[in-house]
């Protein structure tokens, strides 16, 4: 690991979209080391400084140990919720997992219809964080079944 400066750690933990290995190595971890752990579609997907800092907290003992993990593969049929291409915003959700029904209890019809980017996608959601967790919430009272 290289010694690295107190804005190299600020600017790795920055709020605006950056991928996770070019994060990764502003905070001193070497591309050849995690580039083992992690595939290189996750190395270079892009987060905002909050997502990374679940990852790093989800990963904390892959990252620490000199284990290596094998990288998988994503799914042949993976789509990215955030790509920059236009796309409704039900697609975009689905492509998170939550389904229709779901998804039409949260927001409706005439939003999930409209066609966004990802980081419109991304502003939709962070406007609308209290009515997902709301959703969230509602779904862990009754056991996780749908609502």
């Amino acid at each position: 690991m290289k010694q690295k400066t107190l804005s190299d750690i600020i600017g790795a933990l920055s709020d605006e979209p950056k991928p996770i290995g070019d994060r990764l190595e502003a905070l001193g971890l070497e591309r050849e080391d995690f580039s083992k752990k992690f595939s290189k579609e996750l190395m270079a997907t892009n987060v905002y400084g909050s997502s990374f800092l679940k990852f790093l907290e989800d990963n904390k003992q892959v990252l620490a140990s000199g284990d290596q993990i094998p990288a998988q593969p994503l799914p042949e049929n993976y789509q990215n919720p955030f790509a920059e291409e236009t796309s409704p915003v039900k697609t975009r959700l689905s492509e998170l997992g939550i389904s229709g029904k779901d998804a039409s209890s949260v927001l409706p019809k005439d939003v999930l219809d409209l066609s966004v980017t990802g980081s419109e996608f991304q502003d939709l959601i962070v406007a609308n964080q209290d009515k997902f967790l709301g959703h969230l919430e509602k779904l862990a009272l009754k056991g996780g079944k749908n609502a």
